[in-house]
C-alpha cells in the first residue's frame, strides 16, 4: 500500500513539473493567447497577429536597415503575403494539395523556412530582401561541431525570430509549404516553345537606326511666325469664342491690376559656381553692372535684355507681359510693385543671381483687361500658328523625301525658304541686333559651351552684346540627326508623344531609306524619320544564348501566370479582406538614432 501511494504520489509530481515546464519554460515567447489578434480576416477566417510577426521577422532579417524597410512598406507586404498564402491554401483543399509530416520535418531540418510574398511583388520585393522566388529562408539549425541536425539549435532559432513554440512554429510552416507547393504547380504549367522563344528573342536582338528631323513649335515661335498686331488681331476676330473661353481662365491673373515690366536677368553661370558662391555671384554681378552701363549710354532696355538676359524672355528683349503679384520671385515682385511708371530698377540680388527691370506700365480694372487680352490672344495664336508651321514643314520634308530627295537635300531646300524676309531675323536687325548673317555659335547657347570664362564681358565689365538668334544658330532649328540603335521596345526619339511609336512604324519599314506615310507627333512638334541601318538576331547569337534565353523567358512567364492565378482567386473566393490597419503601420525610426530596428539575430547569439 505504502508502496502504491509512493508511485501514485511521484506520478503527480511529474505531471505538476510538466504542466510548470510547458506553460512557465523560459525563451518559448508569446504563444496563442487572448492577447492574439486577427492580422487578416478573410471571409470570417482569421490569420494570426502571431503569423503575422512571424513573418514580419523571416522577411527582414537580412535587411538590418530600418529606413529601406519603412520605405518598401514591408508591414503591408507582409500581410498581403498572408492574405494570398490563405487564397493558395484554400484552393489547396480543392485540388487535394497536402503535405505530409515527413515532407514538412524534411524541410525544417534542412532548415528550409518558406515566406510568403504577393505574387506581383516577388520579384522586386524578394531582391530587395535577398529571397529568392522560391521565397526560402534558411536558418542554421546544425551543431556547429557534429555539423549535423541539432533540435535544440533549431527551436532556439525558431524562438529567437519568430517568437513562436516549435509546435504553433510546425502548424505555420505546413501552410507556407502548401501555399509555396501550390506556387510551383503553377509555374510548372508555363511551357515556352523554341520557336516562341526565338521569335521575341528576335524581337528583341534585332535593332534599327534612324535618321530624322524634328520641326520644333520654339523655332517657328521664336522666328517664322508673323507677330504682328494685325496678324494677332486677325486670328482674334475670327476665334472670338476659343479666345473668350481663354480669358475666363487667366483673367485672375491680370486683375484688379497687373503691371507691364521687363527684366534684365543675370544668373551664375556653372564655371563660375565652381570658383565658390562669392566668386560665382561677383562674376554675375560684373556681367549685370555691363549690362547697366549700356543702358546708361543710352541703350534701350529690349536690346540690352535680348543680348545679355540669362531670362528666358530675352528673346522678347525681357518682356514679361502684364505682371500680376504672385507670379515673380519675392525680390523682384516687392521692387516691382514700388516702383513708378518708366522707373528702373537698381540691382535685385537673388538665390540664382541678379535682376534689373524696368515698369513700363501700371494696368487697373478696364486697362488690365485689355492688356489681359491682348497677350491671351498672342499666346493663342503663337502656339496655334507655331503649331501648323512645324506641321506644315514636317509633311512638305518627308514628301520631297518620298519623291526621291535624300533627307539631307529634302531638308536643305525647305530651309532655302525661311529667307530673313519670311522671318523676324529682319526686324532683329533693324532694332539694333546682329546682322542675319550673324555666324553660327553666336546665339546664347553657345556663349555658355564655348568654355571661354570670359565670354560675356568686355574689358572694363561691359557686357558683351549677344547676337539674336537665326535660322542658322537657334538651338531648335530642324537638322538632320542619327539614333542611337534601338530594338522593337525602344525610345529612338527622347521626346515623342508616344515614346514606343517611332521603334513600332521603324521596325514596320523594309530596307534602310525606307520612310513611313506620315510624321511622328513630338511633345513640342513633328518629327520625319527615315530607316537609315537595320540588324537582325544571327542563329550563332542564338545557339550562344538559347538556354539563357529560353529560362528567363519562362521565369518571366511563370511569374505572370502566378500574378494571374492569384488575381482570379481574390475575385472569386477571396474579395472579402480586412487588415489590422495598427498592426501595418511603420515603427519609427530608432531611439538611438541608427536607424536599425530591434530585429532578431540570425545565430542563437
Amino acid at each position: 500500500m505504502n508502496r502504491l501511494s509512493q508511485i501514485f504520489g511521484a506520478a503527480i509530481i511529474i505531471a505538476i513539473a510538466v504542466v510548470f515546464i510547458v506553460q512557465f519554460r523560459p525563451s518559448t515567447g508569446p504563444v496563442q493567447s487572448a492577447g492574439n489578434t486577427c492580422a487578416v480576416e478573410v471571409r470570417g477566417s482569421c490569420i494570426s497577429s502571431i503569423d503575422f510577426n512571424a513573418s514580419k521577422n523571416l522577411l527582414a532579417m537580412r535587411s538590418p536597415d530600418e529606413n529601406r524597410l519603412r520605405a518598401m512598406g514591408y508591414r503591408r507586404l507582409t500581410a498581403e503575403g498572408l492574405y494570398e498564402r490563405w487564397l493558395l491554401n484554400e484552393d489547396a483543399k480543392r485540388l487535394g494539395i497536402t503535405v505530409s509530416d515527413d515532407e514538412l520535418t524534411s524541410e525544417l531540418v534542412a532548415g528550409r523556412v518558406h515566406v510568403s510574398l504577393p505574387a506581383d511583388k516577388i520579384r522586386q520585393v524578394g531582391y530587395a530582401l535577398s529571397l529568392r522566388e522560391d521565397l526560402i529562408r534558411y536558418l542554421d539549425v546544425r551543431n556547429r561541431q557534429t555539423k549535423k541536425f541539432d533540435n535544440k539549435q533549431y527551436e532556439k532559432q525558431i524562438r529567437n525570430i519568430t517568437k513562436m513554440s516549435p509546435t504553433d512554429f510546425r502548424e505555420y510552416q505546413r501552410k507556407e509549404l502548401i501555399a509555396a507547393r501550390m506556387r510551383e504547380l503553377i509555374r510548372a504549367r508555363v511551357r515556352v516553345g523554341e520557336n516562341e522563344a526565338f521569335e521575341q528573342f528576335s524581337r528583341e536582338k534585332s535593332t534599327r537606326t534612324l535618321a530624322y528631323v524634328r520641326f520644333d513649335r520654339r523655332f517657328y515661335s521664336d522666328l517664322i511666325v508673323d507677330t504682328s498686331e494685325k496678324a494677332i488681331q486677325a486670328w482674334a476676330d475670327n476665334n472670338k469664342e476659343e479666345l473668350d473661353k481663354a480669358w475666363e481662365g487667366r483673367k485672375a491673373q491680370y486683375q484688379p491690376e497687373c503691371r507691364v515690366a521687363r527684366v534684365l536677368a543675370v544668373e551664375v553661370r556653372p564655371e563660375e559656381a565652381e570658383q565658390g558662391p562669392e566668386a560665382g555671384k561677383a562674376a554675375a554681378k560684373a556681367r549685370i553692372e555691363g549690362a547697366v552701363q549700356r543702358l546708361k549710354k543710352g541703350e534701350s532696355f529690349a536690346d540690352v535684355a535680348r543680348s545679355a538676359s540669362d531670362d528666358p524672355s530675352a528673346a522678347r528683349g525681357g518682356e514679361l507681359g502684364c505682371v500680376a503679384k504672385g507670379r515673380l520671385s519675392k525680390p523682384v515682385e516687392d521692387k516691382l510693385f514700388e516702383m513708378k511708371a518708366g522707373d528702373v530698377s537698381d540691382l535685385i540680388e537673388t538665390e540664382d543671381g541678379f535682376h534689373v527691370i524696368k515698369l513700363e506700365q501700371i494696368a487697373k480694372d478696364a486697362e488690365a483687361e485689355k492688356i489681359g487680352r491682348q497677350e491671351t490672344a498672342r499666346d493663342l495664336y503663337i502656339a496655334h500658328e507655331s503649331e501648323r508651321l512645324a506641321a506644315e514643314a514636317a509633311k512638305q520634308v518627308l514628301a520631297a523625301a518620298a519623291g526621291g530627295k535624300s533627307l539631307e537635300d529634302a531638308l536643305a531646300a525647305y530651309m532655302a525658304q525661311l529667307t530673313p524676309a519670311n522671318s523676324k531675323e529682319k526686324a532683329s536687325a533693324k532694332e539694333g541686333g546682329a546682322a542675319p548673317g550673324a555666324k553660327a555659335g553666336g546665339g546664347a547657347a553657345a556663349g555658355k559651351q564655348d568654355g571661354d570664362k570670359d565670354a560675356g564681358a568686355k574689358e572694363g565689365g561691359q557686357a558683351e552684346a549677344r547676337a539674336p538668334y537665326t535660322i542658322a544658330t537657334h538651338p531648335n532649328r530642324p537638322t538632320v540627326e542619327t539614333s542611337l540603335p534601338f530594338n522593337v521596345s525602344g525610345s529612338p526619339i527622347a521626346d515623342a508623344r508616344d515614346s514606343t511609336e517611332a521603334a513600332r512604324i521603324a521596325f514596320q519599314l523594309d530596307k534602310p531609306g525606307d520612310l513611313p506615310k506620315d510624321v511622328v507627333a513630338l511633345a513640342n512638334g513633328y518629327a520625319v524619320i527615315q530607316l537609315k541601318e537595320k540588324t537582325s538576331a544571327s542563329q550563332e547569337q542564338w545557339d550562344k544564348d538559347r538556354e539563357f534565353y529560353t529560362s528567363a523567358m519562362r521565369a518571366a512567364k511563370q511569374n505572370d501566370a502566378l500574378i494571374g492565378y492569384v488575381r482570379r482567386l481574390k475575385s472569386t473566393i477571396g474579395s472579402e479582406v480586412k487588415y489590422d490597419q495598427n498592426l501595418l503601420k511603420e515603427s519609427r525610426p530608432a531611439e538611438d538614432g541608427s536607424g536599425e530596428p530591434p530585429l532578431p539575430l540570425e545565430e542563437g547569439e
